[in-house]
């Protein structure tokens, strides 16, 4: 059973926030282990962390094959005229990446902002 719940949010397009938040998750991994459910909500700017051919994307995968959830908003692949097809394979859409965070903290997620 899952002890630990954190949910990350990530906004930036930045490639150096990205990095950091990658290492963190997995500082965060490297502790805490199986006790951790880990949940990174993409939306603002963080299009380019989620799209196919990112300079991240194996490590992407890496985190989604240690069963890291990373999420993105609908509405932020709208508005960059992206399709869920351009995704790296295991990211899931979701209709708000702000309501997302809001659900999820009050069920007790703890929140962590990237960058």
């Amino acid at each position: 059973m899952k002890t630990y719940k954190a949910i990350i949010q990530l906004t930036s397009d930045d490639p150096k926030v990205h990095r950091s938040m990658i290492r963190q998750v997995g500082n965060l991994l490297a502790h805490l282990g199986e006790t951790v459910d880990v949940r990174i909500v993409c939306h603002g700017s963080s299009m380019p962390f989620c799209t196919v051919g990112n300079t991240f994307a194996n490590d992407i995968t890496g985190l989604l094959n240690q069963y890291v959830t990373i999420a993105a908003c609908r509405n932020m692949l709208v508005a960059n005229g992206v399709e869920a097809t351009e995704l790296i394979e295991g990211i899931e859409v979701i209709p708000s990446g702000i309501a997302e965070l809001v659900v999820l903290q009050q069920e007790g997620w703890s929140y962590v902002k990237a960058g």
